[in-house]
Parts: structure tokens; C-alpha cells; sequence
């Protein structure tokens, strides 16, 4: 019941930030376009409260699912699986319990790209690679997640009441490990990804990142448009193994000049170490998260049916982790929002100021994002300025 309650405040609380959002967006939608034209303003606006009102939904469904969980779900899974409380069983528990959480969020999934992103033009996905991006996601689990959790259960067995040491040193070098491999090995996966064809604009681009000091193994372009015509682009691996990976539909919606302002932001969070700085501030909330779960009192684990197995702790610590990332969201998205307004400042200083502006309304319109937010919604969740702050901080 204590755990249920922790759910419950936490679920309350997103609801309520959720309403609130939705009455900002009201009342803002009523007033005069900004950078937007008065269509594109008023259509971005009731989409943003379409896209909350699906979130509020989605939270207490994932709060419906948790509490079964917590009741008796791990109940029947722990009678079902563990037998002898080996390491095997264990781990066949934790990733039972993965994969069904994966296919319990299939029909929110469903909704959200073949009903709600539909309607409003930004999906094309179909119904072939929903499936197959599906069936290739519980494949990586089940085999990529094996492997983690039963090194992740050997550390709680071996190391005992140190074990939440072992076990962030082991998640912080996979987390380097997937860093490295993600842009040439994981990426390809679900995406076709080729080098950049435009010899023009790969020279202006190499001489762009030759300008910051950044070196790249190569630009590439991912098919990105044929599940979403939402505009992106990143920098991905690490060390020798950085690529510039562009999404397709960023090329087609933004010119040139544009579209450097852009990169030239991406190389700002280069030249500012920003993804260093993410990568320890991420370990620093590892390190905390299992610490705190390696002390929480026996009487959670009874109540839930954990106590017992190795399995019991992760268990929880899957259930509860988004509510630690909660807890601490306002920090970190605080020092995100500073470094996301320095890399803008980069972007213009390298390129073009009004440059950096147009590429900024051109992402608010093509991606049909709402310019502004509330003060709550934007202190809890916005990693990124809204638009608005952004191309006023430029100003």
C-alpha cells in the first residue's frame, strides 16, 4: 500500500501539471500569433493540448498496469518462474517481466502513431514496420537484456551489500559501450542510413565542424520519414566513432543556411562539453538511484512479494525509476534549458544570427510545435526553451 500511494501522488501530480498545461494552452491560444502565422498558431496550440490530454491518459494507464503489478502481479510471476532462486530463474524473471510490460504498452503505442499522429499528419508509419520495429525491439531485449540482467544479478549475488557499487560501474560502461555502437550497429537496425550525397553541402558541413574542432567519421542521412515527417538531426557515438546523422525530412524542410544554424547549435553542446557533462551528471543519478534502492526497508519488498530473490530490487527500481527522475527533473532540466540557450548562441555565432531564428520558427512550424509553455510544465519537463524563449533570447 505504501508503494501504491507513492504512485498514486506521483500520478496525481502529473495530472495536475497536465491540467494546468492544457489551461495555459487555452488561454494562449486566444491571443494574438507569434512568430507562427494566426493558422498555424491556433492549429499548434490544439495540438499541444491534444498531445497533453493523450499524456494525462497514458499516465494513468501506466499507473493502472504498475499497480496490478504491485498487488499481485509479481505474485504470480515469482510463483510461475522461481523455483530453486537461481540466477537463471532470476533473470527469466526480470525479462518476463519486461516483455510483457513492452506488449501491455503496445495499444498506447498503437494509438498514438496510427490514431493521434495521423490525424494530424505526422505519422507514416504502417502497419508492416510497426510490427517489425516491435518484434526487432523484444528481440534486442531478449538478448541484449539477458546478458545485462544476469551481469546485473551476479553483482547482487557476489558483491552483497556493495553491490549497488558493482552494479554502477557494470550500467555505466554498457551505457559507454551502447554509446559507441548505437550510430553502426543499433541504429541500422530500424533505419536505412547512407552518407550525405550533396557534395556541396557535405563540404559546407565538413567546414563547419572543422570550424569547432569537431571530427567526424563520416555525414549521414537517416530515412527518418518513413515512420515520422517530424524534423531532427544528431550527433551520434563517441571518440573515434562520431557521426553527423541528418533526418531526411530535415533536408527537405529547411534550406541550407538553415539547416548549419542548426548543426552549428549541435557543435555548440560539442565545444561546450555538454555531452561529457550529460554523460557524468547521468552516472552521478545512476549511482544515487542504486544506492537508494539498495537500502529501502524489507517490508516493500513483502508487501510486493519481491522479498526473497535477487530479481526483487531491479524489479522495483523499473517501476520506481521514473519516479527518482521526477524527483530530480528540475535540476536537470534547469542546466539543460542553460546549455540548449548557449548552443543557440553557438549556432548564431558560427552561422548567422537570423539564421539560427529561421531555423528555429521553421522546426516550431514544420514539426507544428506550440511556441510557449507554463512555468510548472516547463520546470518539470522541458529539457529545451520553448521556441519562443529561445528566438527571444537570440533577439
Amino acid at each position: 500500500m505504501i508503494l501504491i500511494a507513492i504512485l498514486f501522488l506521483y500520478t496525481a501530480i502529473l495530472s495536475f501539471i497536465s491540467y494546468q498545461q492544457i489551461c495555459f494552452l487555452k488561454q494562449e491560444k486566444q491571443k494574438k500569433a507569434e512568430i507562427l502565422d494566426e493558422n498555424d498558431y491556433k492549429k499548434a496550440a490544439n495540438i499541444a493540448i491534444e498531445n497533453e490530454k493523450f499524456k494525462f491518459f497514458s499516465n494513468l494507464y501506466s499507473f493502472f498496469i504498475n499497480t496490478i503489478w504491485l498487488s499481485f502481479g509479481f505474485y504470480f510471476l515469482k510463483n510461475f518462474i522461481i523455483q530453486e532462486n537461481s540466477r537463471f530463474e532470476n533473470t527469466l524473471f526480470l525479462l518476463i517481466f519486461l516483455i510483457i510490460i513492452s506488449i501491455a504498452n503496445l495499444p498506447v503505442s498503437f494509438y498514438e502513431h496510427f490514431v493521434k499522429d495521423k490525424a494530424h499528419g505526422f505519422s507514416n508509419m504502417t502497419l508492416k514496420i510497426f510490427i517489425q520495429d516491435n518484434i526487432k525491439s523484444i528481440l534486442l531485449t531478449i538478448i541484449f537484456g539477458f546478458l545485462i540482467i544476469y551481469a546485473l544479478l551476479f553483482c547482487y549475488d557476489f558483491f552483497k551489500s556493495l553491490w549497488w557499487i558493482a552494479a554502477f560501474i557494470f550500467s555505466f560502461f554498457v551505457i559507454l559501450l551502447i554509446n559507441i555502437i548505437y550510430p553502426t550497429l543499433i541504429a541500422p537496425i530500424f533505419n536505412k542510413i547512407q552518407k550525405l550525397e550533396d557534395e556541396n553541402l557535405q563540404n559546407k558541413i565538413s567546414s563547419l565542424m572543422q570550424k569547432c574542432g569537431f571530427n567526424a567519421n563520416g555525414i549521414y542521412v537517416m530515412d527518418a520519414s518513413k515512420r515520422d515527417k517530424r524534423l531532427n538531426a544528431y550527433f551520434g557515438g563517441l571518440f573515434k566513432n562520431k557521426r553527423v546523422v541528418l533526418f531526411d525530412t530535415l533536408l527537405k524542410a529547411l534550406n541550407e543556411r538553415e539547416l548549419l544554424a542548426v548543426l552549428g547549435h549541435e557543435l555548440g553542446h560539442f565545444v561546450h562539453k555538454d555531452i561529457i557533462k550529460n554523460l557524468f551528471s547521468s552516472a552521478f543519478m545512476m549511482l544515487l538511484l542504486f544506492f537508494i534502492f539498495a537500502h529501502l526497508p524489507k517490508i516493500l519488498y513483502t508487501q510486493t512479494h519481491l522479498d526473497n530473490i535477487s530479481a526483487g530490487v531491479f524489479a522495483l527500481l523499473l517501476i520506481f525509476g521514473n519516479v527518482f527522475s521526477f524527483i530530480i527533473s528540475p535540476l536537470i532540466n534547469f542546466l539543460s534549458r542553460k546549455n540548449e540557450f548557449a548552443a543557440d548562441l553557438h549556432g548564431a555565432k558560427v552561422t548567422n544570427k537570423e539564421d539560427m531564428k529561421n531555423a528555429l520558427m521553421a522546426l516550431a512550424r514544420e514539426n507544428k510545435a506550440f511556441i510557449k509553455t507554463s512555468k510548472i510544465y516547463s520546470f518539470f519537463y522541458l529539457s529545451h526553451p520553448s521556441i519562443y524563449d529561445r528566438i527571444k533570447a537570440l533577439s
